[in-house]
């Protein structure tokens, strides 16, 4: 669920069909994802066991070699920003009506944390089979390593379903159950701990209102303390779900910028920005382009620039901006009445300012313009790479001299979009007809499951999955314990550096066996061992 970050110095080429990074231009912050996956259940007797369901998705895993297994001791997701403790709140809405069969698990057995050859962790959190990639500086490889997630999640939903056990189950990458329950695709990001956080929350809470247009999901109808029979398409799945502007928690009272305090490195250096109001994405381009703008946006904020714009009611524009796929709803500002467009271009003008001429940060904005361009001009032409906007055009499709769909009709349309078997994707559909973009070809997301980032420290936590499995005693975002020559061997991943993770990488790629791996290890220097 929290992804490691620690700066490196490579940046990592770009995929296939799109740029690579240029030599000379730095790499983007590191940045990561974490997809909580919805599952539809079909022919159960009863209640279903949504717990029981999510930890035998996560535990029918066949990839192999993985950790399983995960350190807590060192996480403290109580404390804010601010350095304030707090008491989390709960979902009461949560997925627990039922624990039948999930109340003869053990704790292991039932959150079953798995390390992935990709550094990535797999598990259940809060009854939702969760998928974190490691962190990367590349949004092309995030993408990468994003699709991976889905490739894995497909393939434990097809062993489950062959398993003979009650049901059917279908996974969904999306963000509601149209029962008024919402789970979460997260995004993080390294930031600079010397930041004003008060600075920080006033310039991005403006951008990530507005991003929706380039990033929401879309959804058909409302939901939650605010719904609306009168609401058709949305732009965000995610609107409907925030009630504060800022504040700790993440499963409900949510606020579009999460203030827990974890970072998962130095943290007298660095913060890690958690970001909760983003939609789960099927588009490449939007997972790209959520990432790749936001670290941009990132960028302007730590160099101390103003983008001079403020919401006077955040929470609220958010909620009217995404009813409104006209895209002409205006909500009051510091610079009078704008437009979610209009809010958007702010931030767009800025960083296009400051962005070189080639590599992924112009990708990025490129993109981010030609996409802003043809929302004010013709949505329908951004509906190869946005996917609120492919789902106007399918609506508009099936719609065509017939009558209106139904309000079932549509949320049913809308899950079939975000299936990720591809029996019943119409999202797929569209990828096979030619009519949505890709930036990961199926195959290149399989072989993502089993190599790791190579620009961040995930290089040595998949290296040392991959090859090393078996002598990992404990591991985390922040470190590695292994078992070697009778003695533990402690690798502190948020104290060392990318030259480090390099030296080490190599020594754990060269290494023929456990003991020449202590031997690697303890002439680096860099890592702590016991007593034997």
């Amino acid at each position: 669920m929290k992804p490691s970050l620690l700066p490196a110095e490579s940046a990592l080429p770009g995929a296939d069909r799109s740029p690579a990074t240029g030599a000379s231009e730095p790499a983007l912050r590191p940045m990561g994802i974490e997809t909580e996956y919805g599952m539809i259940c079909l022919g159960f007797e009863g209640p279903v066991d949504f717990a029981f369901e999510a930890s035998t998705l996560v535990r029918a895993a066949e990839i192999e070699p993985v950790f399983r297994g995960w350190d807590y001791s060192h996480e403290d997701g109580r404390l804010d920003l601010f350095g304030q403790r707090h008491r989390l709140a709960r979902d009461p809405g949560d997925l627990a009506d039922n624990r039948r069969r999930s109340a003869g698990l053990s704790r292991q057995e039932l959150i079953a944390d798995t390390v992935l050859p990709n550094g990535a962790r797999y598990y259940n959190d809060h009854n939702h089979p969760e998928y974190c990639t490691d962190v990367t500086r590349s949004v092309f490889e995030l993408v990468r390593q994003d699709a991976a997630g889905e490739a894995l999640l497909l393939s434990c939903q097809r062993v489950r379903n062959a398993a003979g056990l009650e049901g059917q189950v279908l996974v969904v990458k999306n963000n509601t159950d149209y029962h008024g329950r919402s789970y979460g695709t997260h995004e993080n990001y390294l930031v600079d701990r010397r930041l004003d956080l008060r600075f920080l929350i006033g310039q991005l809470v403006p951008f990530l209102v507005s991003r929706i247009a380039l990033t929401g999901a879309g959804k058909f109808g409302s939901e939650g303390q605010h719904a609306d029979r009168s609401v058709g398409l949305q732009i965000s799945q995610r609107a409907d779900f925030f009630a504060r502007v800022s504040g700790i928690n993440t499963t409900t009272d949510r606020p579009i910028f999460n203030t827990r305090d974890e970072p998962h490195s130095q943290p007298d250096r660095y913060r890690r920005l958690h970001v909760i109001c983003g939609d789960a994405n099927r588009s490449h381009y939007q997972t790209a382009l959520k990432a790749g703008l936001t670290a941009l946006v990132l960028d302007r904020i730590e160099a101390g620039h103003d983008f001079g714009v403020a919401l006077n009611d955040p929470v609220r524009a958010m909620r009217a901006f995404s009813r409104d796929p006209g895209l002409e709803a205006v909500v009051e500002t510091s610079r009078g009445r704008l437009a979610l467009l209009d809010v958007l271009e702010i931030y767009l003008d800025a960083v296009t300012a400051s962005a070189p001429g080639s590599g992924e940060r112009a990708w990025i904005i490129g993109q981010s313009r030609e996409l802003l361009d043809q929302l004010r001009s013709d949505p329908s032409a951004a509906a190869d790479r946005v996917d609120w906007c492919a789902k106007a055009g399918l609506v508009a499709a099936l719609e065509d001299g017939g009558e209106p769909l139904s309000g079932s009709e549509l949320q049913r349309l809308d899950l079939a979009y975000h299936y990720l078997d591809p029996r019943y994707s119409t999202h797929l559909q569209l990828v096979g007809q030619g009519r949505m973009r890709s930036l990961v070809a199926p195959e290149q997301a399989g072989a993502a499951l089993r190599r790791a980032p190579s620009d961040t420290r995930a290089r040595l936590r998949g290296l040392l999955v991959a090859r090393f499995g078996g002598l990992i005693e404990a591991i985390e975002w922040d470190s590695v314990q292994l078992r070697l020559g009778g003695r533990g061997a402690r690798i502190d991943l948020g104290a060392v550096h990318s030259g480090d993770i390099d030296e080490l990488s190599a020594a754990a790629e060269r290494a023929a066996d456990a003991a020449a791996l202590e031997r690697a290890l303890a002439r680096s220097g860099l890592v702590a061992f016991g007593e034997r």
